[in-house]
C-alpha cells in the first residue's frame, strides 16, 4: 500500500471516528445506555457519583432533579420527566448526547449533604446547566451571574421541554423519533449536533470506499 494512500485512508478513519459524537448517549462511568434496571431513562445518581459523572459527561446540558422518593408531588411528576428523558438519554434516544437528564434521591441519607449544596428547598427541583459546572460548587437561588440556572416551569414533559428548546434554540418535540435514515438531514438541520450526526454515515461510506480502492491498487503514491 502507498504510503500516502494510507495516510488518506487514517485520515479518513480518523474523521469518521470523531463524526460519532452522540451516537452513545450515556457511556460515562460504566453507566452503559444511561437506562436504569427499571427501565427509566433518567440516570439516578447519589453523593458519591455525582461530581465525577457530571465532570465525565459528554452532554451539552444537563438537567438534575433533585425529589424525595416519599413524595407525591414526586411520584406523579416522574412520568413527565422521564418522557423527556426518554429523548435524551437511552439507546433508543431521539437526540442523544445534547442533553445528561439525571436525577438525586434528597430523601436517602448519602445525599443529605449534596442536595444541601444546592439549597433544595422543595421536590422537585430542577436545575439546567453544563454538566461540568455542578460537579464541586455549592448553588442557590440568589446567586448572581451563576452558570447553573432554575428550571422555574417544567411542571409538564410539555413545558419542560419548551423550557429545553429555549434553552438550546432547539425545536425538540415529544413525538421525535430516533433518526436512523441514511445520508438525508434531519428536520433540525439548524442543530450543528444533528447535521454532524446525519453526514457521520457518509463519512462512514467514504472511509469504506477508500478501503475497497486501496486493497485493489486503486489509489498510488
Amino acid at each position: 500500500m502507498a504510503p500516502a494512500a494510507a495516510r488518506l485512508l487514517l485520515l479518513v478513519l480518523a474523521v469518521a471516528s470523531s463524526l460519532s459524537v452522540g451516537a452513545d448517549a450515556l457511556r460515562s462511568l460504566g453507566v452503559g445506555d444511561g437506562a436504569t434496571a427499571q427501565g427509566d431513562y433518567a440516570v439516578e445518581l447519589d453523593a458519591t457519583t455525582f461530581d465525577a459523572f457530571l465532570t465525565a459527561s459528554r452532554e451539552s446540558f444537563a438537567v438534575v432533579e433533585f425529589y424525595a422518593h416519599w413524595c407525591p408531588a414526586c411520584r406523579n411528576y416522574k412520568p413527565h420527566y422521564e418522557k423527556v428523558a426518554k429523548l435524551f438519554n437511552g439507546p433508543d434516544a431521539a437526540h442523544p448526547g445534547r442533553v445528561l437528564m439525571a436525577r438525586i434521591d434528597c430523601a436517602s441519607k448519602v445525599n443529605i449533604d449534596l442536595c444541601n449544596r444546592f439549597s433544595v428547598d422543595r421536590y422537585p427541583l430542577l436545575l439546567w446547566g453544563r454538566p461540568p459546572k455542578f460537579a464541586n460548587i455549592k448553588w442557590d437561588r440568589k446567586q448572581e451571574k451563576s452558570k447553573i440556572k432554575l428550571i422555574d416551569d417544567g411542571r409538564t414533559a410539555e413545558r419542560l421541554l419548551k423550557w429545553i428548546n429555549k434553552q438550546m434554540e432547539s425545536l425538540f418535540t415529544l413525538d421525535d423519533k430516533k433518526y436512523e435514515k441514511e445520508n438525508v438531514l434531519p428536520n433540525n438541520a439548524s442543530d450543528l449536533k444533528q447535521v454532524v450526526q446525519a453526514i457521520y454515515s457518509v463519512a462512514e461510506a467514504t472511509a469504506h470506499a477508500l478501503q475497497i480502492f486501496l486493497e485493489h491498487n486503486v489509489l498510488v503514491q
